[in-house]
């Protein structure tokens, strides 16, 4: 990591840690960093879901080899203040940098912050998650329907007229009030998908964001500069620097809101990440490559490693045990 990364990354993470306490020009300012750079709006966005995760802090915390980092700004120039738990901020820097280096290389989403002038973001959002194996079903203070899929993160933030959801893991549905006045928005790093009344889905996963349409339009906007307005029975693809597919589905075929995987030519890799959120014992690929890998048909959601057993089989693969994991991966010779 270069000295000028190190120096974005430590300053997003100071803004992202006193979020909640800035002043109303504070607010301002931090609106204008983020504004200068799609650098900064990337680290800030990386900065903010990582703190949220308090596991993941910690385990960044206690790193055992950090990267160098530049020497720290006199202290003139640097915001006052210490992360959380005490621990300084030269040292919660180190871990992060440590952790997530190659952050400022990913796309970046039209984050929701931006367009909220003096409101405070953070004292508004709320967020919701679900667990291994288990839906969850929401509803939403203008009465929108949310239907979370197994290990997914939503944060909502509905302050000041507006209606904006960040999907931070998974997958969600939305069946959306009709108001004229606030569209509804959903965030992933890859897209901005906006509707006034209508019902769709949206699967954020390694690769890339899927957008389903189950009735009405959405529209869609990608990081890399692309628009389409998708209607019903429609569902779009986006990665991490284009719109990469786009076509029609039958929403009577099932998929994770009736316990199926349904796949029409879908990557391996995308197939052990859905089905990874309903098993208990983490479901990985043995080596990196079968994960481009594709196939169609459908299988059971709710039972992963079954499914998984019978995905594998159409590549001569096998599930095999490993420590606390099961990899799909070319069987041993005996």
């Amino acid at each position: 990591m270069n000295d000028q990364k190190a120096l974005i990354l430590e300053t997003a993470a100071d803004w992202a840690d006193r979020l909640g306490e800035l002043t109303v020009c504070e607010r301002k300012e931090l609106k204008a960093w983020l504004h200068a750079s799609a650098d900064h709006a990337s680290a800030f966005a990386r900065m903010s879901r990582m703190i949220a995760d308090a596991a993941l802090v910690d385990a960044f915390e206690h790193e055992a080899q950090a990267p160098a980092l530049p020497a720290p700004r006199p202290a003139s120039e640097r915001r006052p203040g210490q992360w959380r738990k005490g621990t300084p901020m030269v040292a919660r820097r180190q871990a992060i940098a440590a952790g997530i280096a190659g952050a400022l290389t990913l796309p970046v989403a039209a984050y929701w912050l931006l367009g909220r002038e003096d409101s405070d973001a953070a004292a508004h959002t709320e967020r919701f998650a679900s667990a291994v194996g288990q839906r969850r079903r929401l509803v939403l203070p203008d009465g929108s329907g949310l239907l979370l899929d197994a290990s997914s993160r939503v944060a909502v933030d509905f302050a000041q007229g507006s209606r904006a959801i960040v999907l931070e893991q998974g997958a969600a549905r939305f069946d959306v009030r009709h108001d004229p006045a606030r569209p509804f928005e959903v965030h992933t790093p890859q897209a901005r998908m906006t509707a006034l009344g209508t019902s769709f889905s949206v699967d954020h996963g390694r690769d890339g964001s899927e957008l389903r349409v189950f009735s009405g339009k959405v529209g869609l906007d990608a990081a890399s500069g692309e628009r389409l307005m998708i209607p019903a029975r429609q569902w779009a693809m986006v990665g991490a620097s284009a719109i990469t597919g786009h076509g029609t589905f039958d929403p009577a075929a099932g998929d994770w809101q009736s316990d199926w995987l349904d796949a029409q030519a879908m990557p391996l890799g995308r197939a052990v990440e859905r089905l990874g959120r309903y098993s208990e014992t983490p479901l990985r690929l043995g080596q990196a490559q079968l994960a481009s890998l594709t196939f169609s048909g459908r299988f059971r959601l709710d039972s992963p490693e079954q499914s998984l057993a019978l995905i594998g089989a159409l590549f001569g693969l096998t599930l095999q045990r490993r420590g606390n994991a099961i990899y799909l991966d070319e069987a041993v010779p005996a």
